[in-house]
């Protein structure tokens, strides 16, 4: 299986700073998973990512440290599914705009209200649903 993330990831997650990161959190947590509270030895200890927005110059708060076996996969599946959902509401924001600038013009935003933003959202249910529009 491939990985999807960048090769600086995984060059980082490989370097002695973050072993030196990892090794300091799980010291820090006291060799305890901060979801299920369980303590265990430190091979079967993760530091996780909560997020990636400063990888390699991580904050604390950050990190979190989680069981290798369920509470680390549970926590990247987690965050994957943020990850999408602020994806698909990115998507959305952008087709919202460009269909109410082509309806409406470039300026539409100074007199837009909630039923221009409906209008849209019934546009786009039809446009995947057909066109009764339902779910």
């Amino acid at each position: 299986m491939t990985s999807s993330r960048p090769v600086e990831y995984n060059k980082y997650i490989r370097s002695a700073k973050w072993r030196n990161i990892s090794a300091a959190m799980k010291k820090y947590a006291n060799f305890t998973c901060q979801r299920c509270k369980r303590k265990f030895h430190p091979s079967e200890l993760d530091v996780h990512h909560l997020n990636y927005e400063r990888l390699g110059h991580e904050r604390p708060s950050d990190l979190q440290v989680l069981c290798s076996n369920k509470c680390h996969p549970m926590a990247d599946a987690l965050r994957s599914e943020r990850v999408a959902i602020r994806r698909e509401q990115r998507q959305s924001t952008t087709a919202c705009d460009t269909y109410l600038s082509k309806k409406y013009g470039d300026n539409y935003a100074a007199f837009a209200d909630e039923g221009m933003y409906e209008e849209f959202e019934r546009w786009r249910a039809k446009k995947h649903y057909g066109e009764t529009g339902e779910w």
